[in-house]
């Protein structure tokens, strides 16, 4: 298998770097003013004084220690994605939890800057660093431990030939992808031999997303096969294998292997849903395949072109 590479696919967008870079000095100011004077803030907002200010002082030093992650992070924001998202979880936490606290009384309104500036400027900024390190593709093929696989079967009553013959019209991809998928093809060659490249542009709830594809293999009629080069997972290669069964039949197969994004939370808390998504995107894609190939819609189609 080849993969196609380039040297600035690691490059992180500079808005990313420059966002860490001013959350890690922001945290670090912030850290050593609260353990140089723990009772600043309470005397600002008006709350009275902590009985033991050591306590507050140890909050200041948590929230230094970020500022290193984030600076760390600020080198290379698709290796150190993690750091973002326990920081973003922290900014999350916090805010409910100052609810809580203003809903029973404990802390005035104005208490809440401090939530404004620690907390809810960062969701926007963190949100999006971590899509764009779910968006990135690394350079090498991960290990065999890392990897997951899916493979949907069904068979087609036509020859390969005509089954890959749909696969190869212009139309094919756009009649695949389900209706459910808020996704477009925005840029196609034409073609599924090795170079060829498909982008598939959309939304994933609000957030826009684009899928970029590279043709990898191509023999005809028996498979071609395509790697993702950035998009939603960590990993993507995808074969499309087209078997005679021996009856004039076709057995269609789609063999994926791939890696969720975001590591091992990913693997935890989304294998589940990711398989749940590729089983139904599947199955659909199977059944419009064995409409279309048995109406004979692609063999007409082809015909008249």
């Amino acid at each position: 298998m080849e993969l196609h590479t380039s040297p600035t696919d690691s490059e992180a967008p500079r808005w990313a770097r420059r966002w860490l870079w001013v959350a890690g000095w922001y945290n670090l100011i912030w850290g050593t003013l609260t353990i140089l004077f723990p009772n600043l803030l309470f005397d600002l907002v008006g709350i009275p004084r902590l009985n033991y200010p050591e306590i507050w002082q140890c909050v200041g030093m948590i929230v230094g220690v970020y500022g290193v992650g984030y600076l760390i992070a600020a080198g290379d924001p698709h290796t150190h994605w993690p750091i973002v998202l326990v920081g973003l979880l922290g900014k999350i936490f916090g805010p409910i939890g100052f609810a809580f606290a203003l809903f029973k009384g404990t802390f005035p309104p104005l208490f809440g800057l401090t939530i404004l500036t620690n907390d809810l400027i960062w969701w926007v900024p963190f949100t999006y660093l971590i899509w764009d390190a779910m968006n990135y593709r690394g350079d090498q093929r991960p290990s065999k431990n890392a990897l997951q696989h899916f493979i949907r079967e069904s068979r087609i009553a036509a020859t390969p030939e005509t089954v890959f013959q749909f696969h190869e019209s212009p139309e094919a991809l756009e009649k695949l992808i389900p209706p459910w998928e808020n996704m477009k093809v925005s840029e196609s060659a034409g073609s599924l031999k090795p170079g060829s490249r498909v982008v598939l542009a959309g939304k994933s709830g609000p957030i826009p997303m684009r899928w970029v594809a590279l043709h990898t293999e191509y023999e005809p009629p028996r498979m071609f096969a395509d790697q993702q080069l950035s998009g939603p997972f960590a990993w993507w290669y995808h074969r499309h294998e087209f078997i005679d069964d021996g009856a004039g039949g076709t057995i269609l197969r789609d063999n994926v292997e791939y890696v969720a994004p975001m590591g091992a939370v990913g693997r935890i808390l989304g294998g589940w849903l990711v398989r749940r998504k590729l089983a139904k995107m599947f199955t659909y894609r199977h059944q419009v395949t064995r409409q279309i190939v048995e109406s004979g819609t692609c063999e007409t189609s082809a015909q008249q072109k």
